[in-house]
C-alpha cells in the first residue's frame, strides 16, 4: 500500500501546473550527482597534473577513453531498466517494477564480470593503438587494470542509480556519489603523493583509489536498494530468480542503446587517434579541456534524466500531453542553462585550465579548446533532452541512428578535415565536434517531432 501511494504521489507531481518544479527538483540532484561522478576522474586528472609529468596526464586521458567502452554498456542497461521501471511505476504496477529492477541488476553483475575478464588483458594492446608512446601506454595500462579489479560491484552502480531515478528518487544517488567522491579524493591524495609511511605511488595510487571508491559506491547503492532506503525495495529473490520475459524486454531496449554506445566509442577512438597524432602535449591539453567541459555537460544530462523519468511515467499513465510538454519545457530550460555555461567557458576557461598545473604550452592549448567548446554547448542540450525523451519512451533505435550518422558523417569526417587536412590542429578538433553536435541535435529534434515514440510498445 505504501508503494502504491508513492507512485500516485510521483504521478501527481507531473501535472502541468507543477511540471516545471518537478523537472527542476529531479534535475538538480542528478546534476550534482554527475558533478560528483565527474569529480572522481577530475580529481585524478587534477592531482596527476600536479606531478608535472605530461606522460601521466596523457595516460589518464587515454585510459578514460578505454573505460568508456564498459561505461557505455552499463549506461545502456541503466537506460533500458529506467524506461521499463518508470513505465511500470507509472502504471502503478510496483511488483512488476521490482521484478524488472532485479533482473537489470543481475544482468549488470554478469556483464561486469565479463568486462573484467575481457578488458583487463586487452588494455595494453588497445592503448598502443591509440598513442605511440610506450611510457603513456605503460602508465595507462596500470591505471586501467587497477580500476577494473573492482568491476563486479563498481559497474552495476549505474544500473542501481538508474532504477532509483526511474522512481523519481534522484537524491539518493547524489548522496552515494558524494560519499564515493570524498573517499576517492582523500585516498587518491594519500596514495598519489604519499603520506607518512605510505610512499608516493603516483598514477598507480590514482588507479587504486578510484577502484576502491567505485566499489564503495556500488556496495552502498546495493545496500540502499535491499533495505528499501529509496522509493523501491528489492529482495534477493528479485535478483537471483530470473524472469526471462523481463530479461528479454530489458535487452530489447538495451541492445540498440549498446550498439549506440559502441558506435560512439568507435567514433571516439578514431577521434582520440586523430588527437593523439597531434602529439603528447595536445593529448594532455585535450584531456584538461575535456575534463573541464564535462562539467558543462552536467546540466543538460541532469535535465535529460528528469525528462526520461517523467516521459516514462507519463506514458505509463497514458498521458501523452504531459510527456510532450515535459520534453519541451526541459529543452528550453537546458538550452538556457547551457548558454550560461558557454559564456563562462569563454570568459573563464583560461583561469579554470590554470588550476590543473600543467606546462605553459599545454595550458595555452587547453584554454583555446575550452573557449571553443562554447560553440557546441547549446546543441548538446538539445541532443540530450530529446534523446532522453525518446529513451524514456523506450525508443532507443532513433538515438542509435543519430549516433551512427553523427559519428561517421559529422565527427570523424569534419575533425579529420579541419585538424589534419587543413592543419588547424586542436582548434580544428573542437570546431569539428561543434559541427557534430549541431548535426545530431537537428536530427534528434526531427525524430522527436515525427512522434513515433508516442506509440512505442515496450
Amino acid at each position: 500500500m505504501a508503494e502504491s501511494t508513492a507512485a500516485l504521489t510521483t504521478l501527481g507531481d507531473i501535472k502541468p501546473e507543477s511540471l516545471n518544479r518537478t523537472i527542476i527538483t529531479l534535475a538538480i540532484p542528478s546534476v550534482l550527482e554527475n558533478l560528483l561522478v565527474s569529480a572522481v576522474f577530475i580529481s585524478d586528472t587534477f592531482l596527476i597534473g600536479h606531478l608535472g609529468d605530461p606522460a601521466s596526464l596523457a595516460a589518464v586521458g587515454i585510459s578514460g577513453s578505454y573505460l568508456f567502452i564498459a561505461n557505455g554498456l552499463f549506461m545502456a542497461l541503466a537506460i533500458g531498466s529506467m524506461a521499463l521501471v518508470s513505465r511500470a511505476y507509472g502504471e502503478r504496477n510496483i511488483a512488476h517494477a521490482r521484478m524488472i529492477a532485479g533482473q537489470s541488476v543481475s544482468l549488470a553483475v554478469v556483464f561486469a564480470l565479463l568486462c573484467m575478464i575481457v578488458l583487463t588483458p586487452l588494455t595494453a594492446p588497445f592503448l598502443s593503438l591509440l598513442i605511440n608512446d610506450p611510457e603513456v601506454v605503460h602508465q595507462g595500462t596500470l591505471y586501467v587494470q587497477l580500476i577494473l579489479t573492482t568491476s563486479i560491484i563498481a559497474f552495476p552502480l549505474q544500473v542501481l542509480t538508474g532504477i532509483m531515478r526511474a522512481t523519481g528518487d534522484t537524491r539518493t544517488p547524489m548522496y552515494i556519489t558524494l560519499i564515493m567522491n570524498i573517499i576517492n579524493i582523500i585516498v587518491a591524495a594519500i596514495l598519489i603523493f604519499g603520506f607518512g609511511p605510505i610512499p608516493s605511488l603516483k598514477i598507480a595510487g590514482a588507479g587504486a583509489a578510484t577502484a576502491f571508491a567505485r566499489a564503495a559506491g556500488g556496495l552502498m547503492a546495493l545496500i540502499v536498494m535491499l533495505r528499501g532506503m529509496s522509493k523501491m525495495q528489492l529482495s534477493l529473490r528479485n535478483m537471483v530468480v530470473w524472469h526471462w520475459p523481463d530479461v528479454g524486454r530489458i535487452l530489447r531496449i538495451a541492445v540498440p542503446n549498446i550498439i549506440d554506445s559502441l558506435i560512439q566509442r568507435v567514433g571516439f577512438f578514431a577521434f582520440i587517434g586523430i588527437v593523439a597524432s597531434l602529439g603528447t602535449a595536445v593529448v594532455a591539453a585535450n584531456q584538461i579541456a575535456n575534463t573541464i567541459e564535462s562539467l558543462a555537460f552536467l546540466p543538460a544530462f541532469g535535465i535529460s534524466v528528469a525528462t526520461t523519468a517523467i516521459v516514462g511515467q507519463a506514458l505509463g499513465a497514458k498521458n501523452l500531453a504531459i510527456a510532450e510538454l515535459a520534453t519541451t519545457r526541459s529543452a528550453v530550460l537546458a538550452v538556457s542553462v547551457m548558454l550560461f555555461t558557454a559564456t563562462c567557458a569563454v570568459l573563464f576557461g583560461g583561469a579554470i585550465a590554470q588550476g590543473f598545473g600543467a606546462s605553459v604550452e599545454i595550458l595555452g592549448l587547453a584554454t583555446m579548446a575550452v573557449q571553443l567548446s562554447a560553440l557546441e554547448q547549446p546543441f548538446i542540450a538539445i541532443q540530450n533532452i530529446f534523446g532522453g525523451a525518446l529513451r524514456g519512451a523506450g525508443d532507443t533505435r532513433s538515438p542509435m541512428v543519430v549516433s551512427l550518422v553523427g559519428v561517421f558523417f559529422f565527427r570523424i569526417t569534419t575533425v579529420y578535415l579541419l585538424a589534419i587536412v587543413l592543419h588547424l590542429g586542436l582548434a580544428g578538433v573542437w570546431i569539428g565536434t561543434a559541427i557534430d553536435w549541431a548535426g545530431r541535435s537537428l536530427i534528434m529534434y526531427i525524430l522527436f517531432r515525427q512522434g513515433r515514440w508516442k506509440h512505442m510498445r515496450i
